[in-house]
């Protein structure tokens, strides 16, 4: 069974929407790919069941969000709110965590040890780097066998290597992945993954890894366009085999408007 998002507004008190109109269906490992600022993170906290404000329907193995959140080994994340507030080492309320999903909490000793050390895991959480959040909060969610692995920016503040190393973690956890990212530097990796475009709030797709790698991004009007992104300007991109920037020369959907400029 799949996370079904049929309709879905999402926002944050009264502001305006950041999601509109979210139609997807997630039933494999997938990519989330979008700028910054785009709404990823807030379709992660939607499908999560985090999101305060939401309008339309948010379906886990065809039973609403609401009513499974927290479910134990149904979703895991690495978004920050899963950490327990606590003045105790990270191992420790790392461990309290993974017990209460039935998790490995070896797996997670291993991978924190792996690319922080020891010493790492003794320190409180607000005392570690944003790196080494990261690779925690990371390696916490891969440690909690649950079904679907929902993984914001999981690369965010790690060096080469190290995102290399993490990418490799992801490749062999089980579970679906759902990874969300402004980068394209793995893509390549991930050929048969499917892959879902966020601009602006609005979601396009799905696609396959293979096939973003094949298409070229315009601001101009292109008849083959595979697809074609609305932005809140009126203006429109153009994605196409034929015309325009290649989209595997960005290293990051940041650069989406320099093209089309």
């Amino acid at each position: 069974m799949p996370i079904e998002l049929l309709g879905v507004y999402a926002r944050y008190g009264g502001r305006d929407y950041v999601l509109r109109n979210v139609n997807a269906r997630i039933s494999g490992d997938t990519v989330i790919l979008g700028p910054n600022g785009s709404g990823k993170t807030t379709l992660m906290r939607a499908i999560l069941g985090f999101v305060v404000s939401r309008e339309g329907k948010v379906l886990v193995d065809g039973v609403d969000v609401d009513s499974i959140r927290g479910a134990p080994g149904l979703m895991a994340t690495n978004l920050r709110e899963v950490m327990i507030n606590s003045k105790q080492p990270v191992r420790d309320v790392v461990r309290f965590v993974l017990e209460l999903v039935d998790g490995d909490y070896s797996y997670f000793t291993d991978v924190a040890e792996r690319f922080l050390g020891r010493s790492a895991l003794a320190k409180n959480f607000t005392a570690l780097s944003e790196g080494q959040r990261r690779v925690v909060l990371n390696a916490m969610a891969l440690a909690s066998r649950a079904r679907y692995i929902l993984l914001d920016e999981p690369f965010e503040g790690l060096d080469p290597a190290r995102r290399v190393a993490m990418l490799n973690e992801i490749l062999g956890a089980d579970g679906v992945k759902v990874v969300s990212t402004h980068v394209t530097w793995m893509l390549k990796n991930l050929p048969s993954w499917d892959l879902y475009l966020v601009v602006e709030g609005a979601v396009y797709g799905p696609l396959k890894v293979s096939e973003l790698g094949e298409l070229k991004i315009s601001g101009k009007p292109v008849e083959d366009a595979a697809l074609t992104i609305e932005l809140r300007s009126g203006s429109r991109v153009y994605l196409s085999k034929t015309s325009g920037t290649p989209l595997s020369s960005l290293d990051t959907l940041d650069k989406l408007y320099e093209v089309i400029s």
